[in-house]
């Protein structure tokens, strides 16, 4: 509701008329929150009715108009009477007049300089509500000043107190307290009349700006003060000059070296004067070895300080020759021994997890596998090599499952288990009718291997034709299937490991150059079993674990003098063999532990064993007839074939390689015989 009003007194809305406007209102509107909520309007200005300091801060001055505003609907009668009070024209004694235009012209004054006080000032009636706020503290509160009138202090103000100082009577002084980040000295006062309190106020000072100077002048001296014992507490001579060089602060190394010079203490004395003139000149470092009173030698550097584009002053710095060149050679000597630790803990450590199943700690094996976990991380052709049974595969799968293609496919190829009319089809695939019996197409294992690893295991077995194809997807990264017209191209890391003597093959031409060299980019030798006999205890280990799960077993563990007899051993079969023996110990064993008398007698009696088979040697005989050549070859490896548990010792001990063994006793039907005698003796 909005009533249109008018002064018509010859001072205005002065003092003495606001406060009886103020006080006819009270009366006539007997609730308190709706006048809390009645304003007045002026030109752009808006203050609560009931404040007569913010009202008469207004100026209304006579025949001016203003707007009082209710939010609620107001009695026809309480706005008669309203404006009946503003529109009376009695005559006014001339004295009265005077004094209310003192009177007014001393409140506008005293509001005027309130208000600009760089202090905030709060003021509350009895009641706590607040009265009057100036501009300062409604800053400080970050509130505007009519949305604290008329509230309670203690629900805007944090901490406000005004309602404890009015019921002690007592005024608190330079009180510190934290209103929205702003650090105040707080006083409050109590406002007494006739011995009666009739309300408070509060002045807030700002000391936000003092606080964060006093908190930077402490951590000045704090850090002049740590300054100070860091000076102190190192080695080299330290000190300040002014800007004629005369030292004007130094530390006690420094002081020990200028208590033996004669004369001033001075910069030119150690540098000349012709350097410091000329370090003034061009305000650059200057920095050179000197040696001071013809005996020790220091490294002095001096740089200049400049403020303002003026020269005030050096920091000097000397440190002795002797202690610089002692550093020096202790440098050099842990760079030494750094490199020399790089290079060993590069042999214990660092492996990829991969490589965690690989059982070993001799240094040969180490070797090995260092080069294996550098290789895993690129994509380049690895090529192992080392005998049967040394665990090839096992460091194949170990660099794929160490690199970035470990979550693709790891594809194993035994080149000399395939027989050769099959093999260039397994390898490369064939499209559907590509030959009798191609009912539909077939991809190779390169193909499979396709974003991963293929593994060519016994890459010496293949025949020299697909060998060149080999070689061509070495080259070209692609693969043609039998039968088709397009090659496939192809993301594949070849992983290739013989038992057999590459070069050598090379050089007897059943092995193409060129293919070699295509492989040999990365070669990676694994030591035979014999070379790394320090592992033997690890594996004979890791190898009871992995049997007690598999059979069912609880072997804890060997009876004195087994791991030496399985050391003594040169194991020719190399882990696999070892793996199988102790296989065989375990179903033999009747308790909880291994016996050397469950050990083959070529193990626990290397000699009785090498007897035997100079004896065996002697007892082949060929009669006096003469047979065919492949007769004597059938005599001959069905003999061999039983003193031997293993088609890699029967190649040996024959001087032929793994694949012919093999192949001579399937075609002779011998299979029967392999390490009949061997077993029995």
């Amino acid at each position: 509701m909005f009533i249109k009003l008018r002064v018509y007194k010859k001072n205005g809305l002065h003092v003495r008329m606001a406060a009886a406007f103020i006080s006819m209102l009270q009366k006539l509107i007997q609730n308190k929150e709706k006048l809390k909520r009645a304003y007045v309007l002026y030109h752009d200005k808006k203050v609560q009715v009931n404040n007569l300091l913010s009202l008469v801060s207004l100026k209304i001055g006579q025949g001016e108009e203003f707007i009082l505003c209710f939010e609620e609907e107001v009695d026809e009668e309480i706005v008669n009477q309203i404006k009946n009070f503003f529109e009376q024209t009695d005559q006014e004694d001339s004295q009265q007049t005077e004094a209310d235009r003192l009177l007014m012209e001393n409140s506008i004054t005293l509001h005027e300089a309130v208000s600009a006080l760089p202090n905030g000032i709060v003021v509350v009636n009895s009641d706590n509500m607040i009265t009057y706020v100036n501009a300062a503290a409604a800053k400080l509160l970050e509130k505007d000043p009519h949305e604290l009138i008329n509230q309670r202090a203690d629900e805007v103000i944090p901490h406000s107190r005004l309602h404890k100082v009015m019921k002690t009577g007592k005024m608190e002084v330079a009180k510190k307290q934290k209103i929205n980040h702003h650090t105040l000295l707080t006083t409050r006062s109590p406002i007494t009349l006739n011995g009666k309190t009739i309300g408070a106020v509060a002045i807030f000072q700002d000391i936000s700006s003092i606080e964060k100077i006093s908190k930077e002048l402490n951590e000045v001296k704090e850090m002049q003060q740590r300054l100070h014992l860091v000076l102190k507490s190192v080695s080299d001579l330290i000190g300040l000059t002014d800007k004629d060089g005369n030292f004007i602060y130094w530390n006690d190394e420094m002081d020990v070296l200028l208590s033996k010079l004669n004369g001033e203490k001075n910069i030119q004395s150690f540098i000349g004067k012709n350097v410091w003139k000329n370090m003034k000149d061009v305000q650059k470092q200057f920095m050179k070895v000197i040696q001071v009173n013809n005996q020790s030698s220091y490294i002095t550097k001096v740089n200049p300080i400049i403020v303002d584009n003026e020269f005030r002053g050096t920091v000097t710095t000397m440190t002795r020759f002797d202690d610089i060149k002692q550093l020096l050679d202790k440098i050099d000597l842990m760079e030494q021994r750094t490199k020399y630790l790089e290079q060993e803990l590069s042999k214990h450590q660092g492996f990829d997890m991969a490589f965690h199943k690989i059982i070993g700690n001799s240094e040969t094996l180490k070797d090995s596998l260092t080069i294996a976990a550098k290789v895993a991380k690129t994509n380049s052709t690895v090529i192992i090599t080392g005998e049967s049974g040394t665990g090839k595969e096992l460091v194949a799968r170990a660099i794929h499952e160490a690199s970035e293609r470990k979550n693709n496919p790891f594809i194993r190829v035994n080149c000399a288990a395939i027989p050769p009319q099959l093999i260039e089809s397994e390898l490369f695939g064939y499209e559907k009718g590509a030959f009798t019996g191609a009912y539909k197409t077939h991809r190779g294992k390169f193909e499979l291997a396709n974003k991963g690893t293929i593994f060519l295991d016994e890459i010496g077995d293949l025949s020299l034709d697909l060998q060149a194809k080999i070689l061509r997807v070495l080259q070209e990264k692609e693969v043609e299937r039998i039968g088709g017209f397009a090659p496939i191209q192809l993301d594949v890391r070849v992983i290739a490991a013989t038992n057999r003597d590459l070069k050598k093959m090379v050089d007897e031409g059943s092995f193409r150059e060129d293919l070699y060299y295509r492989l040999n980019v990365v070669p990676i030798h694994l030591p035979p079993l014999r070379a790394r006999k320090e592992d033997i205890p690890l594996l004979v280990e890791a190898f009871r674990k992995q049997l007690n799960d598999k059979l069912g077993k609880n072997i804890k563990g060997y009876e004195k003098g087994f791991i030496e007899a399985l050391c003594s051993y040169h194991w020719p079969g190399n882990i696999r063999e070892l793996q199988n023996v102790i296989e065989r110990l375990f179903n033999l064993a009747d308790g909880d532990i291994l016996l050397c008398k469950d050990l083959p007698h070529y193990i626990s009696d290397p000699q009785f064993f090498e007897n035997n088979e100079a004896k065996q040697k002697q007892n082949l005989t060929f009669g006096s007839k003469v047979l065919t050549l492949k007769e004597y070859e059938k005599q001959i490896f069905s003999f061999a074939c039983q003193h031997y548990p293993s088609y890699n010792q029967l190649a040996k001990a024959l001087g032929i390689t793994h694949k012919t063994a093999a192949k001579k006793v399937r075609e002779y039907g011998l299979e029967h015989l392999v390490g009949k005698k061997y077993q029995g003796s």
